[in-house]
């Protein structure tokens, strides 16, 4: 990936997934990606692994963000 699409990439979890996500524990981020990966074996499983940390991260950012305002 380019670095531009790494933002890309980064900037469409915010806008799409982390609004789900910011209300979901860690094991059920976990859990929804893994049964994505197992419904679609054409995916390469370390993409999934890339997305839960990105996801994560953004999560904590958020979360960091809400504590220090």
């Amino acid at each position: 990936m380019t670095l531009e699409e790494q933002e890309e990439f980064k900037q469409k979890i915010a806008e799409t997934i982390l609004p789900i996500a910011v209300n979901m524990t860690e094991e059920q981020i976990r859990t929804v990606i893994l049964n994505v990966l197992k419904d679609n074996e054409e995916m390469n499983p370390a993409f999934g692994d890339m997305l839960f940390e990105q996801i994560m991260i953004h999560k904590y950012n958020l979360n960091n963000k809400n504590t220090n305002n």
